[in-house]
């Protein structure tokens, strides 16, 4: 029987977390699914793991050596033979009803993507959900620009915007118009996420908005949010560039460049508390805050953002950071 949903899931050293990611698929009360097991070259069991689960006919595996969640992605959508494809990551699960629910919706509406709501599960075990607010439940080809795509760039500040995030994993997308897309590597972008979801939605006429938490985002140990990272400030660059020539190609970089600078802002100062959570010695912690100061994109957001709309919190760090005063920078922060 022909799938009428293909589920990627990613795998990579995630063996404590696994047999509930797959036992969520394979409780789906959408039957009509195949899941596809992306070992991204395990060094645990998560490998073995995977082809215990291929039992079930719906289940298939992919084995491959290591190149990233993006890379696995890929791999998964060049064999997926659904109308329809989604994403599971391997450390999180789903909603028993999930992909039925998607499905029915983007089948009803006859859009390109259906995007649900989702839960955030803390180390602890304790559940937060994540509604969308003031999004109506079609978009046009306006609607997505406006209330999807430009506030995953930045958030104006004095206003009643709410972020969005770009996440893949809560999305159906229908196979025409991801069959032969090549997501980004985490390697070069930070968030790469949000470069696909702002390449994908720009490409449709019309997303649906399932307003019901149906994923569970686990937050783990090994976060960036929890963990230090050399060099991020590189990927977040990197990031920040893509944006611009994004705004630039659609013209609306004149218009709307201040929701990129104030993320500018966001990811320095994101950066330099990065920096102080890698026990680096302040000799170090120095050298490495000024390396962010020179990243490009950081710069020309410090010198270009609207100051005067923020607090005065803000304004002294970007004083600060304008003047180079890294020590009172990575003393404040």
């Amino acid at each position: 029987m022909k799938p009428k949903v293909s589920i990627i899931v990613p795998v990579y050293k995630t063996k404590e977390t696994l047999e509930k990611c797959v036992n969520s698929l394979l409780e789906q009360t959408l039957q009509e699914i195949e899941i596809i097991l992306v070992d991204d070259g395990s060094l645990d069991e998560s490998g073995e793991m995977c082809d215990s689960f291929s039992k079930d006919l719906r289940v298939h595996v992919v084995h491959k050596e290591n190149g990233g969640l993006s890379s696995a992605r890929n791999a998964g959508l060049k064999i997926a033979s659904g109308d329809y494809i989604g994403f599971v990551d391997s450390d999180d699960y789903v909603h028993p009803e999930m992909f039925y629910n998607l499905y029915n919706r983007i089948e009803k509406d006859k859009s390109e993507i259906c995007i649900c709501s989702h839960f955030t599960v803390g180390s602890a075990g304790n559940v937060v959900e994540h509604h969308f607010h003031n999004v109506p439940k079609v978009l046009n080809r306006s609607e997505i620009f406006k209330m999807l795509i430009l506030p995953m760039i930045g958030i104006i500040p004095g206003t009643n915007e709410k972020e969005i995030e770009g996440f893949v994993c809560r999305n159906l997308y229908r196979k025409e118009i991801i069959s032969d897309y090549k997501f980004k590597s985490e390697r070069e972008f930070f968030a790469e996420d949000v470069i696909s979801a702002m390449e994908l939605y720009k490409e449709c006429e019309k997303i649906s908005v399932l307003d019901e938490c149906l994923y569970y985002y686990k937050y783990n140990g090994e976060s960036l949010s929890n963990t230090y990272r050399p060099k991020v400030y590189k990927l977040l660059n990197n990031l920040l560039e893509w944006e611009k020539a994004y705004l630039k190609e659609e013209q609306l970089f004149e218009q709307e460049k201040q929701r990129l600078f104030s993320t500018g802002v966001k990811f320095l100062i994101f950066s330099i508390q990065n920096i102080k959570k890698g026990n680096l010695g302040k000799k170090r912690e120095q050298e490495e805050a000024k390396n962010v100061l020179e990243q490009s994109m950081i710069r020309e957001s410090l010198y270009n953002i609207d100051i005067f709309k923020y607090g005065w919190k803000m304004k002294i760090l970007v004083l600060l950071s304008r003047c180079s005063c890294i020590k009172l920078l990575l003393r404040v922060l």
